[in-house]
């Protein structure tokens, strides 16, 4: 192999080196008492707001409570950077990506990226290959290019790298932990985590003409969303309806800004052109409807589904496959609705239930819309129950009355990354009976629940919760999912959607435009 390593000519646009955005976070330091407050916050969201700590306990074998107890008797000596991966590691341990620290400004909105993306396929014989499946083109050089396979990563062959990668996210399940491994290795959400230790990675590949070559590629940071002249969070702050995993959410839009077709970068990532789309699909002789939804990350609910509802009124009778991988979440009833515009039937929607403490309780009591948990949670005192009873947040049925529906066969296609809303999406589609659920891993992602963030709860709880300084924030698990039908309380948390089959990912797949997944999912609806 050529000692000589080769560097693109051209840098990542729209960006700045990983050095020098951490220089300028460096420039002010968060003062010692900020951090005890940030600590102090933690344990108040943890111990009285969050809807699956006695799950994690059991499930993880973890303690964030005490974790927290001894960071906060240990704050003196760490950095600024020791600090924040602190905290964050006391949410990871978790498993939970609704649950989590999320770091002051300038971290807010930016996300680290080496501007290539890692996918993986098993070839005829079992073996696992790594190959770049997109690339911005200005890193492209010396044959790395799309169909480039990664044979190391900093000197570690890529396989071991992604599992000790996969080890250090917060995936609630083994498949769920693969697949961030797998993505975390090019795309790091700056807001929901540390930034990356190395400043340049050293990969070692061979071109789609077999050479093998050395190549560096330093980290960049991006920003996901600008508004008003600065980066922003993608997710909003103040909704009370979201399922959503903040962080890829941020780099979802990331990706989109860099790998998307000219024509699909233009709309808002909140638009619905932007988050959701249709066509239709010869595969085995026959027409289907092929749908693509990347996020349930839109305003509301009726305008979701007057948009999806003239979408799919264009699909063939012959069958649907709708396609949900990679969908961090979004509005529940978004999503809930979603559901019913592919159901001739109505669909009963997850049920959600808050934690039986006594800040819960005073939340029921002052936001009307929670009213309903109000005496369930009162009677745990003498029940003993730790979470309330549970009830929908959507009646998908009144949201879509008026709207067309599609009657025809449908099948669904999840993956480990599929998360939160989705999770509900692919449940209700499961529970309510509208088709198979194809999967390229055997479980999505596994995330159970309402989320809200600090700020939100302040509005509704400020005598127990202060303000956080620097632009630093909190989002909890406030209530949790379970399913219906045949699957009544079964929790979504952790467990996600099971597929009925699975489909492992071929070369044509990741290269191509997933000929041989399209093709095993309409031999299932056929």
């Amino acid at each position: 192999m050529s000692t000589t390593v080769a560097q693109p000519t051209h840098t990542l646009p729209d960006s700045i080196g990983l050095d020098a955005f951490l220089e300028r976070a460096a420039d002010d330091p968060l003062p010692l008492a900020d951090r005890y407050r940030l600590v102090a916050a933690a344990r108040v969201l943890l111990e009285e707001l969050y809807v699956h700590l006695p799950l994690k306990r059991a499930m993880h074998a973890t303690d964030p409570v005490q974790r927290l107890r001894l960071l906060e008797r240990r704050l003196r000596p760490l950095s600024e950077p020791q600090f924040h991966a602190e905290l964050a590691g006391v949410f990871r341990e978790l498993r939970d990506l609704h649950t989590g620290y999320q770091l002051p400004d300038p971290y807010r909105g930016h996300v680290a990226t080496l501007g290539f993306l890692v996918e993986r396929y098993v070839d005829p014989d079992g073996r696992p290959h790594h190959i770049v499946s997109k690339i911005d083109r200005s890193l492209v050089h010396a044959g790395f290019d799309v169909g480039a396979e990664l044979e190391t990563w900093n000197g570690v062959p890529i396989e071991r790298t992604i599992e000790r990668n996969a080890a250090a996210q917060a995936g609630s399940n083994p498949d769920a932990r693969l697949a961030r491994g797998l993505e975390a290795l090019t795309l790091r959400s700056l807001r929901t985590g540390p930034p990356p230790d190395e400043r340049w990675v050293l990969l070692t590949y061979r071109t789609r003409a077999g050479r093998r070559r050395e190549t560096r590629l330093p980290w960049r940071v991006r920003a996901a969303e600008w508004r008003a002249g600065r980066a922003q969070d993608p997710v909003p702050t103040l909704a009370t309806s979201l399922g959503i995993d903040a962080g890829n959410e941020a780099t979802r839009q990331i990706k989109r800004a860099l790998f998307a077709p000219p024509q699909a970068r233009r709309p808002s990532p909140r638009a619905f052109r932007g988050v959701v789309a249709y066509r239709t699909q010869r595969l085995r002789g026959r027409s289907y409807g092929y749908l693509r939804i990347f996020s349930f990350n839109v305003s509301g609910a009726r305008l979701f589904a007057e948009h999806l509802a003239r979408m799919v009124a264009r699909a063939p009778s012959e069958g649907l496959i709708v396609d949900i991988r990679g969908n961090p979440g979004g509005h529940v009833p978004a999503a809930e609705s979603a559901l019913q515009i592919l159901s001739g039937h109505p669909v009963v929607p997850v049920s959600f239930s808050l934690p039986t403490t006594r800040s819960a309780l005073v939340l029921a009591r002052s936001n009307p819309s929670f009213r309903v948990w109000s005496s369930s949670i009162r009677d745990a005192v003498e029940t003993g129950e730790v979470h309330s009873q549970g009830f929908p947040l959507t009646d998908p049925e009144a949201v879509t009355a008026g709207l067309p529906r599609y009657t025809g066969p449908k099948i669904l296609i999840t993956d480990a990354l599929s998360y939160s809303a989705a999770d509900i999406f692919a449940a209700g589609f499961q529970d309510n009976d509208l088709g198979p659920v194809l999967g390229t891993a055997w479980r999505s992602g596994g995330g159970g629940a309402n989320v809200w963030t600090h700020e939100l709860l302040r509005v509704w709880l400020p005598e127990l919760l202060g303000e956080l300084p620097r632009g630093a924030g909190f989002r909890v698990a406030l209530r949790r999912a379970t399913r219906t039908r045949g699957n009544v309380d079964v929790p979504l948390e952790d467990l996600g959607v099971q597929a009925d089959e699975v489909h492992e990912l071929t070369e044509r797949d990741v290269t191509g435009r997933n000929q041989d997944l399209l093709t095993a999912a309409a031999a299932l609806l056929s």
